[in-house]
């Protein structure tokens, strides 16, 4: 099939050469080109699509510069920080976008990912609760897809999450040794993030010298105050305050706080460090050692990524590892 030009395409469409090249530059509304106009030459276009330069044609025309987001709760201040970090950039980039929240369900994501659609979204970056990416393979020809901080494994989807395995294991190993006992506390463990931290908390204990024994271990299924319901029940199980704690997540340890805080047990009688940090740090009653992501640079690789994609272009690598820093309170 020989090259097809936009003159060729502007004579089957019976306008002007520079109709097409407008049509084609997204800039319908500054010419005032009609919408039947525009749909005839995309129509046409489309025809020949499986040429490079007229498959980046359409894509360019057809536009809208919005970008759906999916994240499982928008109150969850680490998915908040993110938001906030990749909402500065598109808006400077003259992107909008539509955030939706899954509330951890995988029904209402899937719910959420067709209302975006319906919106025709360029592209959509997501916070997944689904275990297989089968309905993402289903979409992602037509709408790039991009997992941000966790990924399903073996997925060809590509993800941008944060390093844990290193960084948790040289926080664990710090102290693991002097304390003499470790307890892990989480949610859905088959999460990859959660996978990945528990990957590293071991290893740490390793690192230290120490087994790892399997009440140190506690993981359930995501609820309300998950964080103080797993130190109420580990307290109750040893029948006694644990030396240290480790929780994967910010809204963990939010709720191993409370618990301690309402039991009122001294900051000097347990040691904690946890994965996400917020300025709150700063404030506690508690000493907490703290692996803080890098939110600046997970919301910049997100944008850049998903822009990518949605140009039809294929990404360096599909899992990118952004580093974390740790910040240490206790002396």
């Amino acid at each position: 099939m020989k090259k097809i030009k936009f003159k060729d395409i502007a004579q089957m469409a019976g306008v002007s050469t520079t109709t097409v090249s407008h049509i084609f530059n997204g800039n319908v509304t500054r010419h005032r080109i009609s919408e039947c106009t525009r749909t005839k030459v995309i129509n046409i276009a489309k025809q020949y699509q499986q040429q490079p330069h007229i498959q980046r044609a359409i894509i360019k025309a057809t536009r809208t510069k919005t970008i759906g987001v999916i994240v499982p709760d928008i109150s969850n201040i680490s998915f908040s920080l993110f938001l906030h970090k990749l909402e500065t950039i598109a808006s400077q980039q003259g992107i909008q976008l539509l955030i939706a929240s899954s509330h951890y369900d995988a029904h209402q994501e899937v719910v959420s990912v067709q209302n975006l659609l319906e919106r025709k979204v360029d592209g959509i970056i997501t916070i997944t609760s689904l275990t297989d990416d089968a309905f993402y393979q289903q979409i992602k020809d037509n709408t790039p897809i991009l997992f941000y901080d966790r990924y399903i494994s073996g997925s060809s989807i590509p993800c941008v999450t944060s390093e844990s395995i290193q960084s948790v294991a040289t926080l664990i190993a710090q102290k693991a040794k002097e304390l003499g006992e470790f307890y892990f506390l989480a949610g859905d463990s088959q999460l990859s993030t959660i996978n990945e931290r528990l990957i590293g908390f071991k290893h740490g204990i390793e690192l230290a010298g120490l087994t790892v024994k399997s009440n140190w271990i506690i993981c359930e299924q995501y609820r309300e105050n998950l964080g103080y319901y797993l130190t109420q029940t580990l307290v109750n199980q040893i029948g006694r305050i644990p030396r240290a704690i480790f929780t994967p997540s910010g809204n963990l340890l939010e709720g191993v706080l409370l618990y301690l805080k309402a039991q009122h047990v001294q900051r000097q009688d347990i040691y904690l460090c946890s994965y996400d940090y917020n300025l709150y740090h700063n404030l506690l009653c508690y000493d907490v050692d703290i692996i803080a992501q890098n939110y600046d640079a997970m919301a910049e690789n997100c944008f850049k990524n998903i822009q990518l994609l949605i140009e039809r272009k294929v990404l360096k690598r599909s899992l990118t590892y952004i580093q974390p820093s740790t910040i240490f309170y206790h002396q």
